[in-house]
């Protein structure tokens, strides 16, 4: 994403290009603040790929545009988390169907401390998304209304 969006700016001058994350699969997980993440132990479900979400690390200190070829400002992989990417402008959207079924996992996996319910789990994760997430009701069914606002999908 954030070669993209570097690409966009700086190569093709599209000074007003904004991304918009239709998060899924896996890499939803990432959006879970790390609270969630220690309690209900999210690591075992990336196949213990990551130990702990390194990917809603507090953002870094904004670059000026004058450093974009610098790989250590932003523009480069220091810039590769959610709060750096939403600080130029990238927004990041939560599916309620994947965080129903990321539940349902963790239930049968006996990942439940306080033995809540399927409801219960589902609102704390939806309560612990990084800030600035939007909650959707599903990214598949959001896809097309962001088409129809003039967005274009690409993968």
């Amino acid at each position: 994403m954030r070669n993209s969006i570097n690409a966009q700016i700086f190569s093709f001058g599209h000074k007003d290009f904004l991304a918009v994350s239709a998060t899924h699969g896996t890499a939803h997980l990432a959006l879970f603040d790390q609270v969630m993440w220690e309690k209900y132990e999210l690591a075992t479900l990336t196949g213990d790929r990551f130990k702990t979400n390194t990917l809603a690390m507090p953002k870094p200190a904004p670059s000026a545009f004058a450093r974009s070829e610098d790989p250590n400002s932003v523009f480069g992989p220091v810039g590769d988390t959610i709060p750096a990417l939403q600080e130029r402008g990238v927004v990041f959207l939560a599916c309620h169907n994947a965080i129903w079924e990321v539940t349902a996992k963790l239930i049968a996996s006996g990942k439940n401390p306080d033995h809540a319910s399927h409801e219960a789990v589902t609102a704390e994760l939806t309560n612990h998304l990084v800030d600035g997430v939007v909650l959707t009701p599903g990214i598949v069914a959001t896809i097309p209304e962001l088409q129809q606002a003039g967005f274009h999908y690409a993968t």
